[in-house]
């Protein structure tokens, strides 16, 4: 059998002492391929590389945390739009259901945690709306006026207008509700 490879003086697979790994691999004719019984050396992070490593987490963390406190502040405004609708609502019900002659006695303004709720059936004290209405304040305003319905031939009728306009803690206007009420006819 005739082989391409020059005879060594070991006859069978390659035995015998390995070199050190600092030692050069030795060198095979073209075609021979070569396994490597040695450990690839362990690499570590160099102070450069860790330090942008850490940079890049650093920037991740502060955009997720960005990113939680815009969350929480779109959160509590949203809340606090809807506790100020549910006021005017709650307001504009309680002054509807007085009387014509009565609704005037509902205007006027209620300071920062000093609102009340709509009075109970049978009693005349009004509660207050409690804590989680105490940032906010409401004023409500009721006028004479006259409206002109021109789809019903100019016909004019005479009520009184009633606006209740909630406030958040900063003074911003929250919510704003505008009803008319025309005065009942007499026979």
């Amino acid at each position: 059998m005739r082989s391409d490879r020059p005879a060594s003086p070991q006859s069978g697979p390659v035995a015998g002492p390995r070199a050190p790994d600092d030692s050069p691999a030795p060198s095979l004719p073209d075609g021979a391929w070569q396994v490597s019984l040695r450990r690839p050396r362990a690499r570590a992070f160099t102070l450069i590389e860790a330090l942008i490593a850490s940079v890049i987490v650093a920037m991740v963390a502060l955009a997720g945390s960005t990113a939680v406190a815009v969350g929480v502040a779109v959160e509590e405004e949203n809340r606090m739009s809807v506790l100020a609708v549910q006021a005017a609502e709650l307001q504009m019900g309680a002054v509807l259901e007085q009387g014509y002659e009565g609704m005037d006695a509902m205007a006027g303004t209620e300071e920062r945690g000093a609102m009340l709720a709509p009075a109970a059936a049978g009693i005349a004290d009004r509660p207050s709306m409690g804590p989680r209405y105490a940032r906010m304040s409401r004023q409500t305003t009721v006028t004479s006026e006259s409206r002109t319905f021109t789809n019903l031939n100019g016909h004019v009728v005479a009520g009184k207008r009633v606006e209740v306009r909630v406030f958040g803690p900063d003074g911003a206007e929250l919510a704003r509700l505008v009803r008319f009420r025309g005065k009942e006819p007499t026979t």
